[in-house]
């Protein structure tokens, strides 16, 4: 990046609001803050809604309203919710033994109902909240539209005070029809696209996850948005001396939910049947990291004696060793209905980390959801569990396809996810914004 992106008078003040705040570590976290880390600091700052705390040292502007402190100022109109969020070490350090106390209900559509009526009596806006938002001034709000429906309304109040510029982000799905018994989840379904609707229509800008998201999108709010596809560092580490082996280590790194342990699990029992055929060259093996807390019955379908370990969670450098360490990463979504409606339009954030590695990718899910379509070209898919045993053998056997396939991915990571080309085509989205242009 050239010295332009050091020069705090040359870019907007942006006011990132979201749920969660910047992050190292978190997915949602760490995607956010690399679209804005080559900012100067003094240039971003950030309203979220969620009791973690950043751990994001290149930006230090946060403000925070909790869930639990609306609740209390319901019952008491003396306490006054939200707070801003130092950046100093002793207080970073009172304030995460604070953070710790977070609401403790469980959630479901109807506990999300009344949680939004508690936040619809505005006890948000506070004389504290407001001097916030005046010293910092917003020129543009970046605004990661998600299923809380008075995120939504906070966000349209800061864009009418200020007559900021208003970038709509959307990431994950919360409006499509799905199959659902509630009567509830139909109300907050309902409320949100209504939201969302209204927020796309004021937006300057809209940006989607992915081309598949943009074209329904599109159809549904009569506007075209800007694909940002997830953009990583490249996990490739140079020079990496890895060990010849007479065994195929296969990783997967990643989340469990959306009954993703269940498409593991074919996986797994087809290396064992792999592992246990007679033309079998080299036994596999597949690991499995996650940072989720497993039940004895997912754990017992994760760990198959002779082809899967569960090996619970890792450090990003940790990780990044393991995955230079293997043959083949490994990608999956679940054939589960109510899962593929989940992730459909979504691509998974693990998926430019593995294009990175120069590796031949595995990916195993339905055809119909976004993941799996974008992986089409570039990957070893597999659509369906009928016989994932013969697929392998294919892909374990086969030198020239790995090869094609490890080519292909580290193209296909320079060319879309590459976070450098990213974030330099999205800072440009926004200087034509701020300057004017149109999109």
């Amino acid at each position: 990046m050239t010295s332009l992106f050091k020069k705090s008078d040359f870019y907007p003040r942006i006011l990132i609001i979201s749920n969660n705040p910047f992050s190292t570590t978190s997915n949602n976290g760490k995607t956010l803050a690399s679209f804005f880390k080559n900012l100067p600091s003094q240039n971003i700052s950030q309203l979220y809604f969620n009791t973690e705390l950043p751990d994001e040292e290149s930006f230090g502007n946060y403000y925070r309203i909790t869930d639990m402190e609306i609740l209390k100022s319901t019952l008491n109109k003396n306490i006054k919710p939200g707070s801003r969020v130092s950046n100093s070490l002793e207080e970073f350090g009172n304030q995460k033994k604070k953070s710790e106390k977070s609401l403790k209900v469980r959630k479901n559509n109807f506990t999300r109902i009344l949680r939004e009526c508690l936040w619809n009596r505005k006890y948000w806006n506070t004389k504290n909240l407001n001097i916030w938002l005046e010293e910092f001034q917003p020129q543009i709000i970046f605004f990661c539209a998600g299923d809380s429906e008075f995120a939504y309304e906070i966000t349209d109040y800061v864009r009418k005070k200020f007559n900021s510029k208003l970038v709509v982000y959307v990431t994950d799905d919360y409006i499509l029809p799905r199959k659902n018994l509630s009567v509830f989840w139909y109300i907050r379904r309902k409320k949100i696209k209504i939201a969302m609707g209204k927020a796309i229509k004021n937006s300057d800008l809209f940006i989607s996850i992915s081309s598949q998201m943009k074209k329904s999108y599109e159809k549904i709010f009569n506007k075209t948005s800007m694909v940002a596809l997830n953009m990583s560092e490249s996990m490739l580490i140079e020079n990496f001396d890895k060990k010849d082996s007479d065994e195929i280590t296969l990783v997967y790194a990643g989340g469990l939910h959306f009954k993703r342990y269940l498409t593991l699990n074919f996986l797994a029992k087809a290396i064992e049947k792999y592992n246990k055929e007679k033309g079998s060259t080299k036994k596999a093996t597949l690991k499995i990291f996650s940072t989720q807390t497993l039940g004895q019955k997912e754990k017992e379908l994760l760990e198959i004696e002779g082809a899967s370990e569960f090996c619970g969670p890792l450090k990003t450098e940790e990780l990044k060793i393991e995955l230079n360490k293997c043959d083949i990463p490994v990608h999956v979504e679940s054939f589960d209905k109510k899962s593929i409606e989940s992730t459909r339009l979504s691509i998974s954030t693990k998926i430019p980390e593995y294009l990175s590695l120069g590796k031949p990718v595995l990916a195993i899910g339905p055809k119909e959801v976004a993941s799996m379509k974008y992986l089409k070209e570039s990957a070893y898919c597999i659509t369906s569990t009928g016989n994932i045993s013969k697929d392998l053998y294919e892909i374990f056997n086969n030198n020239k396809l790995r090869e094609t396939l490890a080519e292909k991915s580290i193209n296909i990571y320079e060319k879309n996810h590459n976070k450098e080309l990213v974030v330099k085509k999205f800072i440009s989205s926004l200087m034509e914004l701020y300057e004017g242009k149109p999109n």
